[in-house]
């Protein structure tokens, strides 16, 4: 039994049939964007009903106090608490135009620099592939990039990585340089070099800056930097970054002493890339830094742990998505609905947590351990993927721990009246939050394996 949206008549019907006698279009389900007109209800209604209907801020405030723990607590965020204070007829227009915002935004980040500063590879770096990877960007010893070059993230293709032409030439001009790579098109700059900051770069900063987008220093190949160090008498790698650092920042004064980021594209966990990240995510539009958090690969514990909490601000969404579906008068609408919520979350987090045999095959390549003990490192029942049958396995077994909390919140509520789209905001948020833990798991034992964590 399904314990939040079945009726008594329908207890004895499985999920597996009911979905199954659903319509079913095009070999998927799916949830019916636009109302029917016998569900559309008049204004009065609307205002006799509004406390069964639709799911009230109290309830939510009552669920996230009822649900939190101390380790893991949820976020709503700003931008979902105004969803829940929106009227009634407004929610769920917001509710889609808030998911479809998040899924499809688009993010463009430009790298550029100086000929042969290992741009190409911190353009594969940031898509986690492997420079001989056959989506790779090319990469060599001399310019292999003479015009901008866009490269689709792997399973994000709403992320696009552009490799522009270096900026080494003597007649490099950077007002025409930007104009002629299109720089309208890009979120953010990223200027690499693996040397110090030349007059090109300083002369391509103060372009970008009036242009009024972002841009970042990015200096390169430390590794490099290190291991040629690294044989010499009283070798300190913390005394070398710090001179690698100052040494940058001495002829960069003109540009306002940006922050420089010292990065080694084949070790994203070390160094100051996660620095590179945390900057960009306060500096980033909301909807911007989502799409940059979930692309990247997970490189560290810490870089998981800000994929984990961006996730659980999509599990609010969809919870509060299945609770407006809930009202639906149709028999088994609400459950197709939220079916296809959890496959589709289901399938964001694997490919975006690198548990897809893809991901852990670069992974391999990069850490340079067997691909099949990445894999064996997975344990949980999304070992293989998210799955059609892992989707309706949870959904047709009783969940103590759901009964448990429906019986909280209904305790504190006033009355002791659950609303209908409440039972399905809490059924839903409790199934995702267990799928997420559990692939979340998994990621950690593979970072173990892989000797990132």
């Amino acid at each position: 039994m399904y314990v939040s949206f079945l009726s008594s008549e329908d207890t004895t019907i499985s999920p597996r049939n009911m979905l199954r006698k659903l319509e079913i279009a095009n070999g998927q389900t799916k949830c019916s964007d636009e109302p029917k007109e016998k569900d559309i209800k008049k204004p009065e209604e609307e205002d006799t009903n509004k406390n069964v209907y639709v799911v009230s801020n109290e309830f939510v405030d009552v669920f996230s106090k009822a649900t939190a723990n101390t380790e893991d607590s949820d976020s709503l965020g700003l931008e979902l608490q105004e969803i829940i204070d929106s009227p009634p007829a407004e929610k769920t227009n917001k509710l889609k135009s808030k998911l479809k915002e998040l899924e499809n935004v688009t993010l463009n980040i430009a790298i550029t620099g100086m000929t042969g500063a290992g741009k190409s590879s911190f353009v594969n770096a940031l898509r986690g592939l492997s420079n001989d990877d056959k989506d790779a960007a090319p990469t060599g010893t001399t310019e292999t990039t003479m015009k901008p070059d866009m490269y689709l993230h792997p399973s994000m293709p709403n992320v696009k990585i552009w490799d522009l032409p270096g900026i080494g030439s003597p007649k490099f001009k950077a007002k025409k340089y930007l104009k002629d790579v299109n720089f309208h098109t890009y979120d953010f700059f990223l200027i690499v070099t693996s040397e110090r900051f030349k007059e090109n770069d300083i002369e391509l900063a103060r372009a970008i800056m009036k242009s009024k987008k972002l841009f970042y220093f990015i200096r390169t190949k430390i590794d490099n930097d290190i291991r040629a160090e690294s044989h010499k008498r009283n070798f300190d790698e913390r005394m070398l970054l710090k001179n690698i650092r100052e040494d940058c920042k001495a002829n960069l004064l003109r540009v306002g002493i940006p922050q420089i980021f010292l990065v080694s594209s084949f070790n994203l966990e070390k160094y100051d890339f996660q620095k590179l990240i945390d900057t960009l995510e306060d500096e980033l539009p909301e909807n911007k830094k989502f799409a940059l958090i979930q692309s990247l690969p997970v490189y560290s514990l810490e870089a998981l742990t800000k994929k984990k909490i961006y996730y659980k601000k999509m599990i609010w969404l969809n919870a509060f998505a299945a609770g407006v579906g809930a009202i639906a008068p149709i028999p088994g609408l609400s459950l197709a609905c939220d079916y296809g919520i959890m496959k589709k979350f289901f399938q964001q987090v694997y490919t975006g947590y690198g548990l897809s045999n893809q991901a852990l095959e670069a992974l391999s390549d990069r850490v340079n351990k067997p691909v099949e003990k990445l894999k064996d490192a997975k344990t949980s029942r999304f070992k293989e993927g998210a799955t059609e049958d892992i989707v309706i396995e949870m959904l047709s077994t009783p969940m103590i721990a759901i009964a448990k909390t429906l019986g909280t919140i209904i305790s504190l509520l006033p009355g002791g009246a659950l609303p209908a789209g409440g039972t399905a905001v809490a059924s839903v948020h409790y199934l995702l939050n267990m799928g997420l833990n559990e692939m979340t798991e998994d990621t950690k034992c593979v970072l173990s394996v892989s000797q990132l964590a």
